[in-house]
């Protein structure tokens, strides 16, 4: 698509049936089956219909609880063609993680895939009926849901966050948010219809929606999508005319442990991108020398619709370490006073758009802290280098507190993932009597790999300073993550606080 386009994701739908609509849309590599824009088109408006004669209104939330699949692209283009407001839902989550977001959304209604129908003990008091397209529709018993004078008129999807630290937080984001940042994804990346995108997240979550279903709509390019990362068929996957795809950094880590550069010879990849969290160095050298793919590293927020910077193509550089430049995006760094930082120094990260969200759905409170203005402020540490690239330093809630040193977790993690076999790992502070907290470690092997934890630290002994280094290393089967495929170091510390006494730090 070029040129400026502020319309609808209802109208992109639109726009895609006028130009190319014998064209696929999306593949699933692992049934065969696709979908061309004019497929797509036709089952979104005859979803459209089916939820309007079931009771659906303009501005009803309608949550969605799918694996990616044809489904899932259908059942929420349907909702927010319609004037609904999708509800994302994990469909592998527990029924205490599906409430919250449900009562507090004021949802009427829930979709799901006939053929992977939800839990009966988990919402038996549904009323469900099949709507076509593969689709179940089940209505919500009746409560407090209506809540219509709180949902902005442009208002397309509402999207919880993890509630690391309290309740989720339901972040609103309209459709021009949504197609200003389809607008910026696609730019930052050259895409084209000649692209082919390979969507390896969970749709329900803001990368895998926005970057790799979303987007590709917007650009008119196809997107391969699997039910789920698998690393033993990734390859496969990319050799099906695959010419980008974005991951998490530790699906980076997987496919060097568990795959050879034999199975990627003859890929058409023009790059990698890796998101929603920071992407070691290491991993990222490694992975472009055996793979010969250039690694795009990029900084997202959900309140941002996803990526708010990227590292720029070749040949420009892809500095390592760092989350790029602004796409469409204004960034600051601000200091602890509210003043603006210096070139160089490490401050909180601010940005502002059209695709920053307008706020916190029903919670003031939470948006008067983060939103000031047209600035939101991401609770992110970043320092911005003479060439404009933006480099983080880490959660402000996750620096280590020891005696009075302010430890960036990264800067640990940086070391140990350049430790030969180390397949993720992640640093965190515990409670300590005498320092307040103290740095501990845990790390995941490379398959057929062994790794003592005095290795490991002896190494860090010749790059950090002796405070820095983490006086136990564990290792683990796998790591806790968020929904993006994010470390979640919070859980860590909670392995580490159940450990037996005799386990723990003296």
């Amino acid at each position: 698509m070029t040129g400026e386009f502020y319309g609808g994701i209802g109208e992109i739908v639109a726009l895609r049936l006028r130009e190319d609509p014998g064209r696929i849309f999306i593949s699933e590599p692992e049934t065969g089956r696709t979908l061309t824009f004019g497929e797509l088109a036709r089952s979104v408006s005859d979803t459209a219909g089916a939820l309007s004669q079931k009771g659906f209104r303009k501005r009803d939330m309608v949550a969605l609880s799918f694996h990616n699949s044809i489904e899932a692209a259908i059942a929420f283009l349907g909702v927010v063609s319609a004037g609904g407001i999708a509800l994302p839902l994990n469909p592998n989550g527990v029924k205490r993680e599906m409430e919250f977001p449900l009562d507090d959304s004021g949802a009427r209604f829930l979709l799901s895939a006939s053929s992977a129908p939800i839990k009966a003990d988990m919402f038996s008091d549904f009323k469900s009926s099949e709507i076509g397209n593969g689709l179940t529709l089940h209505t919500l018993p009746p409560a407090e849901r209506e809540r219509r004078e709180e949902i902005p008129e442009d208002m397309a999807l509402l999207l919880y966050t993890s509630g690391t630290t309290g309740l989720p937080k339901g972040v609103v984001l309209t459709h021009r948010n949504l197609t200003c940042e389809c607008r910026n994804i696609a730019g930052a990346h050259a895409l084209s219809k000649d692209d082919r995108a390979l969507c390896l997240l969970p749709v329900h979550h803001i990368n895998g929606l926005v970057v790799t279903l979303l987007t590709p709509l917007y650009a008119g390019c196809e997107v391969v999508m699997p039910p789920k990362f698998s690393a033993g068929s990734f390859w496969k996957w990319v050799q099906l005319g695959v010419t980008w795809f974005s991951a998490v950094p530790t699906i980076f880590s997987i496919l060097l442990s568990r795959t050879s550069e034999t199975e990627a010879a003859g890929s058409n990849l023009r790059f990698a991108r890796s998101a929603s969290a920071p992407l070691p160095e290491a991993t990222l050298s490694e992975f472009e020398n055996r793979f010969g793919v250039p690694v795009i590293e990029s900084y997202g927020i959900s309140e941002g619709c996803s990526q708010i910077t990227s590292n720029p193509l070749p040949p420009a550089p892809h500095k390592p370490g760092s989350a790029g430049i602004p796409f469409g995006n204004e960034v600051k760094i601000f200091n602890g006073d509210g003043s603006e930082a210096a070139e160089g120094t490490i401050g909180e990260v601010a940005v502002k758009g059209e695709n920053i969200s307008p706020g916190y759905f029903r919670n003031p409170d939470a948006t008067t802290k983060s939103f000031r203005g047209a600035w939101f402020f991401t609770g992110d540490l970043g320092r911005f280098d003479k060439d404009g690239y933006l480099f983080l330093h880490g959660r402000k809630k996750e620096l280590i507190n020891r005696a009075g040193e302010m430890i960036s977790p990264r800067e640990i993690d940086e070391i140990m993932y350049s430790f030969p076999g180390v397949e993720s790992a992640a640093s965190v502070g515990v409670p300590h009597a005498f320092y307040g907290e103290e740095v501990i470690a845990f790390v995941r092997p490379r398959e057929g790999v062994s790794i003592h934890e005095d290795e490991i630290r002896k190494f860090c002994a010749d790059k950090l300073a002796d405070f820095k280094i983490p006086k136990r290393i564990y290792s683990v089967d796998d790591f806790p993550k968020g929904p993006s495929g994010k470390i979640q170091r919070r859980k860590l510390a909670e392995i580490y606080m159940a450990l037996p006494e005799s386990e723990k730090l003296p």
